[in-house]
């Protein structure tokens, strides 16, 4: 959902609920009746109101405050007894209103709530410190997971807590590690990125008379992507906010541009003056054709995403500017995945086929 945006069906919902086939049953045995839970919050009896225990008895005319899961609402009101949709009595008094909510976002790191089902591990808080408190959203790999009751968690999954705060507060230390939200930027783990794709890309393979590299942009392209995967596991370190991602994408676009522009301007005029408008068409054709042939034979035979397909021909003709505006287009970084490969073989092939062209050319003038 977008900025401002909401849903009109949130995932956690309250309801007063009067006692009726629940009756002579503890509560922690009523909330067990639903898959995913709900929590007895308040017992309004006699008139008088209070937080109840686990095995507190329910009695035949108790009004319940209950909070929990949208979707297991329905069978825990069928389970317990009847909604009141208009209990001023009830619904009105301070004491039965929804205490204060908080959410939290949480890494997943303890071995003993890995490999749980939310099911079990529901089963495992409703007596212990966790009770009250749910897993309202489950990213893994910066993707979302859906909260299902069979739904396995794994070490390194963020999971968004909701719940009382003194509950939530309790519990996070039980799953792993807090997510604090940031707009500051981790300048020490985006430079240690940059020096070492700088590194990679300085080294070099000598492969009989040929000498192969990443250069510094093939370099760089693989510590991002092994630097973005540490980040997407444990998102603890390296932040980068949006904006901030998208002034560096723009300034250094702009900078290449015109750094491009500024080193081969001069001997491009006089090129032109010596070989005429032959020799910027040339130029022209050979960026064309070349991609154009690769989007025909990737969409019509090799049947390939457009967004990927794009992505690979960028990385074909080596075109950082390409990249950069298929990912802004896209609004995400899926065509990076066709562009990956492509760009580190065509770095590698550049400079082999540099020299045999040369004398091709060289060839055919005489």
């Amino acid at each position: 959902m977008g900025e401002r945006q909401y849903s009109a069906l949130p995932r956690l919902v309250g309801r007063v609920i009067e006692v009726r086939t629940a009756a002579g049953q503890t509560v922690l045995a009523a909330e067990q009746a639903v898959a995913l839970g709900v929590t007895i919050r308040r017992i309004r009896r006699d008139g008088h109101t209070f937080k109840p225990s686990p095995d507190e008895l329910l009695r035949a005319g108790d009004v319940v405050l209950a909070y929990g899961r949208r979707d297991a609402m329905v069978p825990f009101m069928q389970a317990v007894g009847i909604e009141l949709p208009e209990a001023p009595e009830a619904a009105g008094e301070a004491s039965m209103d929804l205490v204060a909510q908080t959410e939290q976002d949480v890494l997943l790191t303890r071995r003993e709530a890995s490999g749980q089902t939310l099911s079990a591990l529901r089963r495992m808080a409703d007596v212990g410190m966790g009770r009250g408190v749910y897993i309202d959203a489950i990213r893994r790999m910066e993707r979302p997971i859906p909260p299902l009751p069979n739904t396995v968690l794994e070490r390194g999954d963020v999971v968004s807590l909701s719940g009382p705060s003194e509950a939530v507060e309790r519990v996070v230390p039980e799953l792993g590690y807090r997510v604090v939200p940031t707009i500051k930027t981790d300048f020490v783990f985006l430079g240690i990125g940059v020096l070492l794709g700088m590194l990679l890309g300085s080294l070099r393979l000598k492969v009989g008379g040929a000498e192969l590299t990443l250069g510094t942009g093939g370099g760089c392209l693989v510590a991002g992507l092994a630097f973005g995967w540490l980040r997407a596991r444990v998102p603890l370190m390296g932040s980068l906010p949006s904006p901030a991602a998208e002034i560096l994408k723009d300034f250094g676009l702009a900078t290449f541009i015109a750094a491009v522009g500024l080193s081969a301007g001069p001997d491009a005029i006089k090129l032109v003056k010596t070989y005429g408008l032959a020799l910027p068409v040339a130029g022209i054709l050979i960026s064309i054709v070349p991609a154009a042939l690769s989007l025909l034979i990737g969409h019509w035979w090799l049947k390939i995403e457009a967004p990927i397909l794009l992505g690979a021909v960028a990385g074909q003709q080596c075109s950082t500017p390409a990249i950069m505006a298929l990912t802004n287009a896209a609004g995400n970084s899926t065509p990076v995945i066709g562009y990956t490969i492509t760009y580190a073989i065509s770095n590698v092939l550049l400079p082999l086929m540099g020299p045999i062209a040369v004398a091709v050319a060289g060839a055919l003038a005489h």
